[in-house]
């Protein structure tokens, strides 16, 4: 594609003009040093430090998430939200629940009821006791069920 441009009589320092704003970033090709590292930008070595996974259950008053391989957790749910990341885990949460997520592989999870059920590990399956949660299935081979052991 063939582009043409048609400047008037004061092409010349339009284009110097558009040279020279196009060129002002340019700076780190002719050797200038580059910008300053912007203050509270995460490093790799802050960004691990940042996303740590529990090495066991944790259980407190605004979350229960379960990590341990072959777990199984009776708990009262407390409206928290919960993530079973765990393989082969046994849950069962009375109550109501906030966020359901199932992102390990083979686990059970019963609720008494959930406002969102999410799914995206593998061959889980999660039942709830009563309500009607928002259910998203990214996951394979797994289901969400009205019933399970759970009360409500």
């Amino acid at each position: 594609m063939r582009v043409r441009y048609l400047l008037g009589a004061g092409g010349a320092l339009v284009s110097a003009s558009l040279s020279t704003a196009l060129l002002t970033g340019c700076g780190l090709a002719f050797g200038q040093d580059g910008p300053d590292e912007p203050q509270g930008a995460p490093t790799p070595e802050g960004a691990a430090q940042e996303a740590v996974v529990p090495e066991h259950n944790v259980i407190n008053d605004d979350v229960l998430i379960i990590v341990d391989d072959g777990a199984q957790v009776s708990e009262e749910c407390g409206d928290r939200e919960v993530v079973v990341s765990a393989d082969d885990a046994v849950v069962v949460l009375d109550g109501d629940c906030g966020l359901v997520r199932a992102t390990g592989r083979g686990s059970t999870v019963d609720v008494g009821s959930a406002d969102k059920i999410v799914l995206v590990g593998v061959d889980n399956t999660v039942s709830f006791a009563s309500g009607d949660p928002e259910v998203i299935n990214h996951g394979r081979n797994t289901t969400v069920t009205e019933g399970g052991s759970a009360d409500e």
